[in-house]
Formats: structure tokens, C-alpha cells, sequence
């Protein structure tokens, strides 16, 4: 059913960069469309996919879903999906209206890959299941002839993120596929400073979770991943740490190979210190918000004196950190007086600095422990 279309459509040639983009406008019943679009969807063996898993809530019958507002609100979709197709079409043109031509649309057997209007289809097919009727439900619909994969990526990248539907995490892993297809200049200048950082970090939560030697190993819940026992962080929290320590420039022009291989040193060096909470990471908030955003902030002031002393590696790092484990009496918070240890970051017996997630607190928390190693180096 649905399997080789041919269509009247509009062809227009949009010139807004370098090259003109043809675009084919036309009209399916939806009987054509729903049983033959493809779906690209980005996983970590599909890292060339840019697609997001479908929303179930969106999917549902409640106020507010394309499916009520197709079967029982108003009914229309006026705005038209869009369409890639990576192999051959033919247009046969009829008529040539100037600034565009009026024809009959081929598209042979190919796949049709749906870059925008994926909730918009998947409501269809539900109308469908519902009622037959709606096999014949006009969809509007722009069809592109785009050979590579990654320039889908960008369409669904500027469509959805413009509109904020996309979540942040699959956007991490969008540009980060632009970093390695376009490299960090193009990037630059497509979505900014940030956008390179963005990829840069996500690169480097990558590594820390496939390298053996990292304590993050086979730790982190990356997106469209099912959460199983072993994970105790998603990689967008990871990468929003990180994130923080690329913003100095220092950081953000070193290889992505040589930063994440200082942090796996600086993560080990943390594990040696407080072992417990890597065994029950539930009971301790050392791998939670507030420790994995401090403790990364705190990487560029270990760092730092590493490199002072000629000490880099883990056991350089460790040697700093254990002054966490330290008296401090003149410390300006009792919270920060007694040894850092493991119980500090119980979430059962600890302060209240070391649990809490709000950002004033972490900030707080961030300010003790950079002062608690100042005092620690001057005793």
C-alpha cells in the first residue's frame, strides 16, 4: 500500500546561500505517507540519526494532543511536514510560472525520511486505527532531494530548536555531530562560542564513559538509553558540568583526548578518597547535583597547582585533594572545620551544604571547599 506515489506538486528553488535548494510542494493522502516515511533517530549505534523519541504524552488523547485536535478539536493541520529524500525523484514540469513551475512529482519507490511532523504522522496513524476515513486525510507536505544525512540534521536542528522542542540533551548530541562532520570553526560560526563547547564536552562524556580506566565506565545514561543498575548520572548532567570548565579559555583549547584523560586522573584521584560513595552512589550526594557540579568546578584549581609542581596524573591530584581530609579550625564555616570524608557527603548524616541542590547552596559549598584547601596548604 502506498509504495510508488505519483503526485502534482510545486517546484521552487529557495536561493538564500551559497547554492539554490529545490523544494517540492505538494499533497498526500495520508494512506501514502503514514506507511512509508522512515524515521532517523539518533542512538549510540545510529550517532548519525538527529531524531528524538516520540513524546507518549503528546501521543495520548488529552487536551492539547495533535490526536484530540485532529479527531475532536479542529481537525486541521495547516502547516506542511517536511520530507527528505536521499535517492532519485523525477519531476516532470507542465507549466513555468517564472519563480516556480507546476508539475507531476515521481518519487519511485525511495524512502520518504520524515525531518519535521513526526508527532503530526504518528497522530494520523492513530486517526487511522480509529476510523479508515482518515487513509484519505490531506497532508500537506514539502519534499526535499538532500544526498547527505547531516544536512537533514541541520533542518531538524533549526526547525525544532528555534521552536524549543527538542530536548537539551539531543541538542548536545546535534552539535556534536556537526563538530565532527563541520569541525569547531564551522561550528563556531553556525551557533557561536558555546556551540563548540557544547560539542567539545559532549565528546569528553563520551570518552569518560567508554574508557576502562574511567570510574564514569559504563556509568552514565546517555539519551535513548534505558537506565539499568550500573548508571548513576545521564550525560547531560555531565556535560552541563563540564561546560563550566570549557568557558576558560585555557580548557577549551586543549585536545579533547588530553582534557578527558586529566579528568579521569582528577575522577580516580576522588575515588581513592571516597571509595564508599562510588559503591552506593544512591547514599551519598558526591555523584548527585550538587557534588558533580562543585567538584568539576574545582578541577581547574587542582589542576593549576599539578601543574605548579610539576605533579600531574592522578596521584599528583590526589595529593591536593587529600587536603579535604584535613582540620581546618580557622575555616569561616563550621560545616568546613571538621575532615571532608565520605560521611560529609552522606545524604543521611551530612550537612546540609553538601546535599542540597539549589544554586545558592552549591555555590556556597563550591567557596568552603576552595577555602578549606587554601587553609589546609598554609597549615
Amino acid at each position: 500500500m502506498g509504495v510508488h506515489v505519483k503526485l502534482d506538486a510545486f517546484s521552487i528553488t529557495q536561493k538564500g546561500g551559497l547554492e539554490g535548494v529545490d523544494i517540492f510542494i505538494t499533497v498526500f493522502k495520508a494512506k501514502d505517507l503514514v506507511y512509508r516515511y522512515m524515521i532517523d533517530r539518533w542512538t549510540m549505534d545510529n550517532p548519525g540519526g538527529y531524531q528524538r523519541v516520540l513524546s507518549e504524552r503528546r501521543l495520548s488523547d488529552t487536551r492539547g494532543s495533535p490526536l484530540r485536535y485532529l479527531v475532536r478539536d479542529i481537525g486541521c493541520f495547516p502547516t506542511s511536514i517536511l520530507i527528505n529524500i536521499r535517492g532519485e525523484i523525477k519531476f516532470t514540469k507542465e507549466k513555468d510560472l517564472g519563480w516556480f513551475s507546476v508539475g507531476t512529482l515521481d518519487t519511485g519507490d525511495e524512502k520518504f525520511w520524515l525531518i519535521d511532523g513526526q508527532h503530526r504522522i504518528e497522530a494520523l496513524k492513530k486517526a487511522i486505527e480509529r476510523n479508515r476515513d482518515f487513509e484519505d486525510y490531506p497532508v500537506i507536505a514539502s519534499i526535499l532531494k538532500l544526498p547527505e544525512r547531516f544536512d537533514e540534521m541541520l533542518l531538524f536542528y533549526y526547525v525544532n530548536k528555534r521552536q524549543r522542542s527538542v530536548p537539551t540533551d539531543l541538542v548536545y548530541r546535534h552539535l556534536q555531530r556537526m563538530l565532527w562532520q563541520k569541525g569547531p570553526h564551522w561550528l563556531e560560526a553556525f551557533e557561536g562560542r558555546r556551540g563548540v563547547r557544547v560539542g567539545y564536552a559532549t565528546e569528553i562524556v563520551d570518552i569518560l564513559n567508554q574508557t576502562p580506566t574511567s570510574p564514569w565506565h559504563e556509568r552514565i545514561q546517555v539519551i535513548g538509553e534505558s537506565k539499568h543498575e550500573n548508571h548513576i548520572v545521564t550525560d547531560s548532567q555531565l556535560i552541563r558540568a563540564i561546560l563550566v570548565i570549557l568557558k576558560e579559555t585555557f580548557f577549551s583549547e586543549m585536545p579533547v583526548s588530553d582534557f578527558a584523560k586529566h579528568l579521569i586522573d582528577y575522577w580516580n584521584a576522588i575515588y581513592q578518597l571516597y571509595p564508599e560513595c562510588f559503591v552506593d552512589s544512591s547514599a551519598y550526594s558526591l555523584l548527585g547535583t550538587p557534588g558533580i557540579q562543585v567538584m568539576h568546578r574545582l578541577f581547574p584549581h587542582i589542576y593549576a597547582r599539578c601543574i605548579r609542581e610539576d605533579k600531574m596524573g592522578e596521584y599528583g591530584m590526589e595529593e591536593h585533594l587529600e587536603k579535604l581530609h584535613m582540620k581546618t579550625p580557622k575555616h569561616f564555616s563550621p560545616d568546613f572545620v571538621r575532615p571532608i570524608d565520605s560521611e560529609f557527603w552522606s545524604k543521611s548524616h551530612g550537612p546540609l551544604v553538601a546535599i542540597s541542590s539549589g544554586s545558592q547552596n552549591i555555590e556556597a559549598l563550591y567557596q568552603g571547599l576552595v577555602e578549606k584547601i587554601r587553609l589546609a596548604e598554609e597549615s
